[in-house]
């Protein structure tokens, strides 16, 4: 299990690394003068983010709970966990009551359009898996 940890922790700041890097490259503009602390504190925040989500995803796979209940979880604790990344280290949100609310919000509706991305995948899934057992009766 340790190991299982580990492995999504740095797969997961591998990801959010690369990201950080594609968006300097081909965001470049060679008229940007940007501090490397302020490189450093995001590329920082991605890494986490790319960790947080590497590990959490691990929640989906307790087979006890409800998808309900795995869903509410991995929400929760993505607001928790992530929104002191958006804010306080990475600066993505100003901490503002009103620029909260709107990245609060962008971060609500992403989730939702994501986890319906997912579900209908797996349910797409779920229906050729029935389908090729009915086949094979």
């Amino acid at each position: 299990m340790i190991s299982k940890l580990m492995i999504r922790i740095f797969g997961g700041f591998g990801v959010g690394g690369l990201l950080t890097l594609l968006v300097i490259v081909f965001l470049y503009d060679s008229t940007d003068e940007v501090s490397t602390r302020l490189i450093a504190l995001n590329l920082f925040g991605s890494m986490l983010i790319g960790a947080y989500f590497s590990v959490s995803a691990l929640l989906f796979e307790i087979d006890e709970w409800s998808m309900l209940k795995q869903t509410l979880v991995h929400y929760t604790a993505s607001l928790i966990i992530l929104f002191p990344v958006f804010t306080w280290l990475t600066g993505w949100i100003p901490l503002h009551p009103q620029s909260l609310l709107i990245g609060w919000l962008y971060f609500t509706g992403t989730y939702i359009l994501n986890w319906f991305g997912w579900y209908s995948y797996f349910k797409q899934l779920e229906r050729r898996m029935n389908q090729s057992l009915q086949k094979r009766r």
